[in-house]
């Protein structure tokens, strides 16, 4: 008997075991895929045009890495080489995403112009990627991070991937600007030291480089005017001292968190509970003792922990960095989270359910009827041993199979 359109699915996954996105389910279950969206989950057999029996393999939601920068600060120093990044680089970048099964990504500060042409050519399929979201670019203080440090010696690039704030009304007329072009939430960097504002005028980047931090009123504005608009705003911390600050002025996330110490003052967890707040750790680009002690610390106080890794791009070549790989960056990040003191159930959940809360979406992060298919399959249960996150054998992003087996 022919199956009616109701009953066919354009992808059907059987026979797997399930991590929702919250907990380990008991049993095997079903999962149907119709335009992009899962449909069914159901502990029947299902059919599909294209069917997939994972024998007991694992189904999760698709990864979420909350912190990336996409672009080349490096070398991208032109028109030119900035679009021959675009065409040749950054496709690939996209790719190695999907095949270590990271389906959406969060672009915390990158060049504007190009931002918007990714998320066209996305719309488009001109290219095929991760779902896409971004903050446009970091809102910092004049002579701040990254404009006095990554983005020091390319004044062509940082014009296009830093805003730059020296007073409350400045502050509000950027975040306005951001807010026009769609952008899904605003970013604000808070390090450093202001003359103007009682800390330390010669603050050092990794003991490098002095910056200049954002005056607190100019933060506070930011934030009001974010809020005003319906954007929630995530800001670059560093010290506990900051962490607290933009928490107080009502920061919806801290990116990094507190890094160089350990935590002592317990207003920052009551202040990240009261605001709702996330933590987003990047133990992959800040590994010291201190960052993984307070990300234990804050996930056992109840914070909402999500995954996010400041990536860069793997063309990046200075002498001490690894920039290693999209994607594979991710699961670093996860492993760290571990060593950290978090299970790997309690790590997978910031990899998804929570780092969806985080980035705004109820679409993502799950697996649930009426949900955005993107999922992963792999062979052990991540749930238990973390090491699971390796090799997925099957990569789903909006309805789609993008991975096979680690290939793209």
């Amino acid at each position: 008997m022919a199956l009616s359109s109701q009953d066919r699915h354009d992808i059907a996954i059987n026979n797997a075991c399930l991590f929702d996105g919250l907990n380990v389910r008991t049993g095997r279950f079903n999962v149907g895929i119709r335009d992009g969206a899962i449909v069914t989950v159901s502990e029947e057999r299902l059919a599909g045009d294209e069917e997939f029996n994972v024998a007991g393999a694992w189904l999760s939601p698709g990864l979420i890495d909350s912190h990336v920068h996409l672009f080349d600060p490096i070398s991208c120093v032109d028109e030119q080489s900035m679009n021959t990044y675009l065409d040749d680089v950054l496709p690939l970048h996209f790719q190695s995403f999907l095949r270590y099964g990271v389906t959406t990504i969060k672009s915390v500060g990158d060049p504007v112009p190009e931002l918007l042409t990714i998320r066209e050519r996305l719309r488009l399929g001109v290219c095929s990627g991760p779902r896409f979201l971004m903050t446009g670019f970091g809102l910092t203080a004049p002579g701040g991070h990254p404009t006095r440090t990554i983005y020091g010696r390319n004044p062509w690039y940082q014009k296009r991937a830093a805003g730059e704030a020296d007073s409350p009304e400045a502050a509000r007329e950027r975040v306005a600007e951001m807010a026009e072009l769609g952008v899904d939430a605003i970013k604000l960097l808070y390090q450093g030291g202001c003359a103007c504002h009682g800390g330390e005028p010669d603050y050092r980047w990794h003991g490098m480089v002095p910056i200049n931090r954002l005056k607190r009123p100019v933060m506070e504005a930011a934030i009001e005017e974010a809020h005003r608009r319906g954007l929630k705003v995530t800001v670059h911390t560093y010290e506990q001292d900051r962490a607290i600050e933009a928490l107080e002025a009502g920061a919806d996330g801290v990116e990094h968190g507190i890094v160089g110490e350990d935590i002592s003052d317990d207003r920052v967890f009551e202040l990240l509970l009261r605001n709702d707040a996330t933590y987003v750790p990047t133990l992959w680009v800040y590994p010291t003792p201190e960052a993984h002690r307070n990300v234990g610390r804050v996930a056992a106080a109840g914070v909402r922990v999500a995954l996010g890794t400041d990536s860069f791009s793997p063309t990046i070549k200075v002498e001490g960095v690894d920039a290693g790989q999209y994607g594979s960056n991710s699961i670093v990040e996860a492993q760290r989270m571990v060593k950290g003191g978090l299970s790997p159930l309690e790590v997978m959940r910031t990899a998804t359910v929570q780092a969806a809360r985080h980035l705004g979406r109820d679409d993502i992060g799950s697996v649930a009827e009426g949900l955005k298919a993107d999922l992963v399959v792999f062979r052990g249960n991540p749930a238990a041993d973390i090491e699971n996150l390796w090799n997925p054998s099957l990569v789903i992003a909006d309805g789609k199979v993008v991975s096979r087996g680690g290939s793209v």
